[in-house]
């Protein structure tokens, strides 16, 4: 790997002035790469753009019904303001243009996202930035990413890891602009980003025993707060919401325990050095074997972790912790969710591009390649390509399902729209899926 003090590693630490502002080389590189990565994956759906589930049937149904009024409707039990606003936002476009317009956006939200971790403030915890631009690209190829990249169905699991990067970031430098905008976003459209509060209040006792300016300790304990009120509202609208309630409480604790150790064995042990087949392998595995290969791996992360600076693997520990507290809370906001095969010993690879399995993954690489870093800045970028190359089943985001003709749609929803009285249901992603379009004089119901 390129050592730090050479004339490509300055390169990359060089500043691009964009008039608006300064733009570091490692992020934008991993930005770009990103991008472009996730539009390459994503072609088939571009060249066929349609919507995915609530991306038609909630998020740009009520924005044709109610317009910017539809920012602060909840759906599922929690607010979803980001979404609806970019929702709202591409409906003001010509109809034919929004498919094609939001899944632009979007890939680019992801992007962007991902991007994150390339940034200088996470030289304390992966000193070398190719790495870290690596890592960001490994990202764009976990399993979970065919259904959650690319729509507003899920954007609010990506904004997650989002706050997941901030709250990693370096405590020598003070949260910004760009955290802030972040942290919005989480807090108003990610009722699981609540998980996240905890590190923030952990960020400002470590700034505050470091004696450190109090303004800094003030923007993280404002930090946790931001993430902690809307968390409150939307926990009022989850009860009001009457989704089923959780089932897994009738669980023995061997199951349960069972489920857990499975979860935390793929997420943050095995996937990130096994890949797809490899995990699958391993679960066909004899016991002993399984118990050598898990418990040599958990050596190597401890060896690793125990070379990094106390201040960063505490920090890096409890994000972790805190992260995989989102597998729980799934199986408590979500009925039915806790028997999920991605959740217990994977046998079906139909498993691998629902969302539930990206849940906790990135912690899961960013683990690795942190203790890996620690021997080799090589080996971490090993595990990045290994990540990257191992997925290569799941290359090609294939369109979202049947509904292919967005052209075809629009019309009918622009025509629909413009015949007082008129009502039709508009079929859209996944099979049986529809939305409501209502006439100009009809009121939606």
């Amino acid at each position: 790997m390129t050592d730090p003090r050479s004339p490509w590693a300055r390169l990359l630490r060089r500043p691009i002035d964009l008039g608006w502002g300064r733009l570091r080389v490692p992020y934008a590189t991993a930005l770009g790469a990103c991008f472009a990565v996730l539009a390459l994956r994503s072609h088939e759906r571009l060249l066929q753009a349609h919507l995915w589930a609530e991306d038609g049937m909630v998020f740009l149904g009520d924005a044709l019904a109610y317009g910017f009024g539809a920012t602060f409707i909840p759906y599922a039990g929690y607010l979803h303001i980001v979404p609806r606003l970019l929702a709202w936002g591409l409906s003001l476009l010509p109809i034919e243009a929004f498919a094609l317009g939001l899944a632009f956006v979007t890939l680019a939200i992801n992007a962007a996202v991902f991007a994150l971790f390339a940034r200088d403030r996470f030289r304390w915890l992966v000193p070398h930035d190719g790495v870290r631009v690596l890592t960001a690209v490994a990202f764009c190829f976990l399993p979970g990413t065919w259904e959650v990249t690319g729509n507003l169905a899920n954007l609010h699991s990506v904004l997650f890891y989002g706050g997941m990067l901030v709250a990693l970031q370096d405590l020598d430098r003070p949260l910004g602009v760009v955290e802030g905008v972040a942290l919005l976003a989480v807090a108003s459209s990610a009722g699981e980003g609540v998980l996240l509060a905890p590190v923030f209040l952990l960020r400002g006792l470590m700034r505050w025993r470091e004696v450190q300016p109090r303004r800094a300790v003030a923007w993280e304990v404002a930090a946790a707060v931001l993430l902690t009120v809307p968390a409150a509202v939307n926990a009022v609208l989850f009860r009001k919401s009457g989704m089923p309630a959780a089932d897994f409480a009738t669980w023995s604790f061997a199951r349960m325990a069972e489920h857990v150790w499975n979860t935390f064995s793929v997420r943050y042990v095995l996937y990130p050095v096994l890949g797809e087949p490899g995990t699958f392998a391993y679960f066909n595995w004899p016991l002993g074997a399984r118990i050598l290969v898990a418990g040599g791996f958990i050596a190597v992360l401890v060896l690793g972790l125990r070379r990094l600076p106390a201040r960063p693997r505490a920090l890096l520990l409890f994000v972790c912790a805190c992260v995989f507290l989102l597998i729980p809370l799934t199986w408590y906001v979500r009925s039915g969710s806790a028997e999920h095969p991605s959740f217990g010993e994977l046998r079906n690879p139909i498993v691998m591009p629902g969302r539930y399995m990206l849940f906790a993954l990135p912690a899961g690489v960013i683990l690795w390649v942190a203790a890996l870093g620690r021997f080799r800045a090589v080996l971490a970028a090993s595990l990045c390509v290994c990540v990257v190359g191992l997925a290569y089943r799941r290359w090609t985001f294939e369109p979202w399902g049947p509904e292919r003709d967005w052209p075809r749609t629009s019309q009918l929803i622009r025509e629909t729209r413009e015949t007082p009285g008129a009502e039709v249901a508009v079929p859209i992603n996944p099979g049986g899926w529809r939305m409501q379009v209502h006439g100009a004089s009809s009121s939606a119901p």
